[in-house]
């Protein structure tokens, strides 16, 4: 959800507000018994007031049509402060699994196929693990296999798991620019898919792009917003599960729609400009635009035709690195600030500093403290 997050600097707010209701407008549609949220419900672990305000809002309408929401921290959250007042939650329909505490936390409910478990599983470290089991556990999967052992999970009931890691299947997942973390081969390590065959549908958090994981009950359901230019062709949704006897689980993708879209525009400044004039709608979409050429001054008549135009970058044909604007440590040591800002400048614009630019820019490195 991260809920209070700002994309380009800015504010998600509005968008989330209306992605929320479109939420609700799902549950009071659709009748689901229950809401898992899988982590990350705020951007950081301080949430703005707003961001808090639209939470509590959401929970009030959510339960008001009597949906139970079950929800963990992920690691975007402070465990302590997303379970604050978590039992008295729970007798409203709330339950919060905010803080690891070493298994996952289970709450039994019944429907007309008997007995169903629900096991929450905030957001976990190794190191948490070893500290909180005494245990020499070596990397996430064996974290994992220890956690599930400790949380006794029967494999011949009907469970659910709501969870925030990094699992995989036959290969890595599909991940955004948006994550703070993200799997790689040699850095943050997967947990094998195999280790979840008790469960007959995991929900999972922490990463934005809806998909499956080895088969089709364990899924992250992505974020509900695109967040980041590598998600703009990627359709977000909530997904539906249908849980029945053990084994026996249908799965439906349901669209949101957002307020705005987020779209990644390439091509000469001109061509963006003329194509969106001719947009009957989209023009109040973000915009990430990446140009092929420096926009020089009409990079203004961008923002008058895309008004959330988010941001703008040029692939310089002198960085095959595809980095625009990037320096290199050792000339970003060696070369005076003022040239550096200079040499960016002309990437990005196509034209050089005049003299009272220079001296503008002067001033300000010298107000900044980067003169000696």
């Amino acid at each position: 959800m991260h809920l209070g997050k700002r994309v380009h600097g800015y504010s998600m707010t509005e968008d989330q507000r209306h992605i929320l209701d479109g939420i609700v407008g799902i549950v009071r549609e659709r009748k689901p018994d229950a809401m898992l949220i899988a982590g990350d419900v705020y951007d950081r672990a301080v949430p703005t007031e707003e961001a808090v305000r639209m939470f509590g809002d959401f929970l009030e309408k959510v339960t008001a049509e009597g949906c139970e929401v079950y929800v963990i921290s992920g690691n975007h959250d402070s465990g302590a402060r997303l379970e604050f007042c978590g039992p008295i939650l729970g007798r409203s329909g709330v339950h919060i699994a905010g803080e690891f505490s070493g298994r996952a936390e289970r709450i039994d409910t019944e429907d007309e196929y008997g007995k169903l478990s629900i096991y929450m599983l905030p957001y976990f470290k190794v190191s948490e693990v070893r500290t909180l089991m005494d245990a020499d556990v070596q990397g996430y999967g064996g974290a994992m296999d220890l956690v599930m052992r400790e949380s006794g999970v029967d494999p011949a009931g009907r469970n659910i798991l709501v969870a925030h890691q990094f699992f995989a299947g036959s290969g890595l997942p599909q991940t955004s620019e948006s994550e703070e973390q993200r799997p790689e081969v040699g850095g943050i390590e997967c947990i094998p898919v195999d280790s979840l065959a008790a469960f007959d549908y995991v929900a999972l958090g922490h990463l934005h792009i809806p998909q499956r994981v080895g088969r089709d009950t364990v899924r992250y359901s992505g974020s509900p917003l695109k967040y980041s230019g590598s998600e703009a062709l990627t359709p977000k949704s909530v997904v539906l599960a249908d849980i029945r006897d053990k084994g026996d689980v249908s799965v439906e993708l349901v669209p949101l729609v957002p307020l705005r879209d987020l779209r990644v525009l390439r091509g000469s400044l001109n061509d963006i400009v003329h194509a969106g004039l001719d947009e009957v709608t989209g023009r109040d979409d973000y915009i990430i635009a990446e140009l092929n050429e420096a926009p020089g001054q009409g990079v203004s008549e961008l923002y008058k035709v895309y008004p959330h135009t988010m941001n703008v970058t040029v692939a310089s044909r002198d960085r095959p690195s595809g980095t625009p604007g990037a320096v290199e440590m050792d000339r970003a040591v060696t070369v005076h600030p003022a040239d550096l800002f200079a040499e960016f400048y002309r990437d990005m614009t196509g034209e050089e500093l005049n003299d009272y630019q220079r001296e503008i820019l002067k001033d300000c490195i010298y107000v900044g403290g980067g003169e000696e």
